[in-house]
């Protein structure tokens, strides 16, 4: 009988070890989305403020990824797995929260052309609560582009008063042709809590022509 006992109470040991092994950690914490479309096989990454990166294999259907948000996500590592984008670590993410949208970047007469004006298509751009979003596209996909929001200071006394931004993208001498499309999301809260009612924004098309429209802050 003792030795019954000895031998359920090893199995159940087994079991518990077994049980205890395939529990899956879960993380929390914080980062910025990075859109790598373009590089690789790579999209969505996430590169946490403790330096460690993840890919969102799986992630919550009603969240929308863009380039520059600041987030707070819960997931869990797919060890198993092997990703063909090779900067982060596979994920499940079982929660993620928007915390805030990519800020903007001052622009006065002394650095006007630090940030390069390469040409874009802009596909939308549309006021989200206090982001503005945008979705682009650009040739490249062999080197790595940057797409940067301008805040435009006025150096001209007696100039339009509308604050103005500029969309500046950088292809960085990219001559490869594959149409790479991007989304962006860039902070409009300074806009907002200094009372502005309106901008204007402006980018560099492919067709040579300039856009320029005015929006409308509600």
């Amino acid at each position: 009988m003792k030795r019954f006992i000895v031998f359920l109470s090893l199995i159940a040991a087994v079991v518990i070890g077994c049980q205890q092994n395939n529990e899956v950690t879960t993380f929390q914490e914080t980062g910025v989305v990075i859109d790598y479309a373009g590089a690789g096989n790579c999209s969505f990454v996430i590169e946490l403020d403790n330096g460690n990166r993840i890919q969102p294999l799986h992630s919550p259907d009603d969240f929308d990824f863009a380039h520059g948000q600041r987030v707070l996500v819960e997931y869990s590592e797919l060890e198993n797995v092997i990703p063909a984008c090779d900067r982060g670590t596979p994920s499940d993410v079982t929660y993620i929260e928007e915390l805030s949208c990519a800020p903007w970047i001052d622009l006065y007469f002394e650095n006007y052309d630090s940030l390069a004006r390469d040409p874009i298509f802009l596909h939308e751009a549309f006021i989200d609560g206090d982001c503005l979003q945008l979705k682009i596209s650009y040739s490249g996909g062999c080197k790595n582009h940057t797409v940067d929001l301008a805040y435009m200071h006025q150096w001209n006394p007696g100039g339009n008063d509308i604050p103005t931004f500029e969309i500046r993208h950088d292809a960085n001498g990219d001559v490869c042709e594959a149409l790479v499309t991007r989304e962006f999301r860039f902070d409009l809260t300074p806009l907002i809590i200094e009372g502005e009612k309106k901008f204007v924004l402006k980018a560099r098309l492919y067709n040579g022509e300039v856009y320029n429209e005015i929006f409308e802050i509600k």
